[in-house]
């Protein structure tokens, strides 16, 4: 900021110094050239008659006379020439009787008035006007000037000190202002460099600590709260790689050991090799089960994903889930009740909501002891379609009840274990309802069993 402004300022001053100066010369120059122009013609005037009609040296003392007179006049150096150059009268008598040859008196016999400004390292700046004198339409001498200009010089360069003296004031006077302004309003942001390294080396821990009450203490708590949120987001990515190598590596050490067994042991009996091919087998499909919840994860991730919408009856879409979940059921008598309380159709993607409403039965079936009961009921809530799931199970404790949607997560690691669960079931519903702007609640106590809602909007 302050290295923009010093470069602004820089640019304004060689801009100022150089253009204005110039335009004052070339101003004051032509309101002189004016003036000697003026008085040269009137010179003009006074001696036509004599150039004309009469032999010009008979009239010299006159003719000096009027050169003398406007010379001291114009504070300059008066000469007349005759139509062949010669000069008959030099205000300084130094050049009588010498014909010159000087563009402005060749100019002038042409019938052109010219003038021109030239440097000599003697006297300095001079400037040379020359006006023709005509009698009777024909040029007949004309009249010199030769006037310094050396003043005007000296009144632009008073100028241009002024201008560079005013200019230097103006910028060392803003360049203070700007450094004193941008060190106070800019030095919060100098705080927000060590903690954004730190953060680029992924440490999250420093914060921005903004004591003003302005835009500044805004941006620092911004700032803290991302902090905060890549802070969490790091440590699920770490939780969430460390809990897929856990369920993978639990399996597939499952798998080794008991290859192992097979493959050092001589003579197994048949039962026994089925035993173990019957255990490799549910490892294989517990591999396959968290493969397909991960793959699911990331479909449900994706910020392109599209919902495949039908206009379906979710009355009969827990019907098949019930029945598809059913030998499971039976296996530990649990009896699965649909309460259906009003005909409910809505536009969903049946597919994805079945695979919600699989992963939480799935869980109460699992979670709920033997000869115990679900109930499964359907009705309407304002412009909501509910699904409510109640079972008998063992219940979640309050504590955990914030968790149980994070993926990788479960209440009872052992028992899940024996469950065959993975932890993402929950986790891959939520982002389902979500999906579909609906609300998956639960309400629990611990040994009296759960009830999972699933609210999808009607329209």
């Amino acid at each position: 900021m302050l290295s923009t402004y010093l470069l602004l300022i820089v640019c304004l001053f060689i801009l100022l110094t150089s253009l204005i100066p110039q335009y004052v010369l070339d101003w004051q120059i032509q309101f002189r050239v004016e003036a000697l122009k003026d008085a040269s013609y009137e010179i003009g005037n006074r001696i036509d008659y004599y150039l004309g009609f009469y032999d010009s040296t008979i009239y010299v003392t006159y003719i000096d006379n009027i050169t003398r007179q406007y010379a001291n006049q114009m504070d300059s150096r008066v000469l007349i020439f005759d139509n062949g150059g010669k000069i008959i009268s030099d205000s300084n008598n130094q050049l009588k009787s010498q014909t010159l040859e000087v563009l402005e008196i060749n100019e002038a016999l042409t019938g052109e008035m010219s003038w021109n400004n030239y440097y000599f390292n003697d006297i300095g700046n001079v400037l040379y006007l020359a006006i023709p004198v005509f009698v009777e339409g024909d040029v007949r001498g004309g009249v010199l000037v030769s006037n310094s200009i050396n003043d005007l010089y000296d009144h632009v360069e008073i100028i241009n000190r002024t201008i560079q003296t005013i200019m230097l004031t103006i910028g060392l006077i803003i360049i203070l202002g700007v450094f004193i302004i941008s060190n106070h309003f800019l030095r919060p942001i100098n705080k927000f460099y060590p903690v954004i390294n730190k953060l680029a080396k992924g440490d999250f821990s420093d914060r921005v600590v903004v004591k003003s009450n302005d835009e500044f203490k805004l941006l620092a708590d911004s700032f803290n709260n991302m902090s905060v949120q890549l802070n969490e987001v790091e440590q699920q990515r770490e939780d969430f790689v460390g809990n897929v190598s856990h369920e993978l590596k639990t399996p597939l050490s499952s798998i080794k050991l008991l290859s192992e067994s097979l493959l050092t042991q001589d003579k197994v009996e048949e039962s026994v090799y089925k035993e173990f091919l019957m255990d490799i087998n549910n490892e294989v499909n517990r591999l396959n089960r968290i493969v397909t919840d991960l793959l699911s994860l990331v479909d449900m991730n994706k910020k392109d994903l599209i919902l495949s919408y039908q206009f379906s009856g979710l009355t009969e879409l827990v019907r098949k889930v019930a029945e598809q979940l059913k030998p499971l059921a039976d296996q530990k008598q649990i009896v699965v009740l649909i309460k259906e309380k009003e005909k409910l159709f809505l536009r969903m993607d049946p597919d994805k909501i079945k695979q919600a409403v699989i992963n939480i039965l799935h869980n109460a079936i699992m979670y709920t002891a033997e000869q115990g009961s679900i109930e499964v009921s359907l009705y309407k809530e304002k412009e909501m379609a509910v699904i409510e799931i109640k079972d008998t199970g063992v219940g979640i404790s309050e504590e955990n009840l914030q968790t149980i949607f994070n993926r990788f997560y479960r209440v009872d690691r052992a028992r899940s274990r024996n469950t065959g669960g993975t932890g993402l079931g929950l986790s891959i519903s939520k982002q389902i309802v979500n999906l579909h702007h609906g609300e998956l609640t639960v309400r629990s106590k611990l040994g009296e069993g759960s009830i999972f809602c699933i609210k999808l909007p009607i329209q």
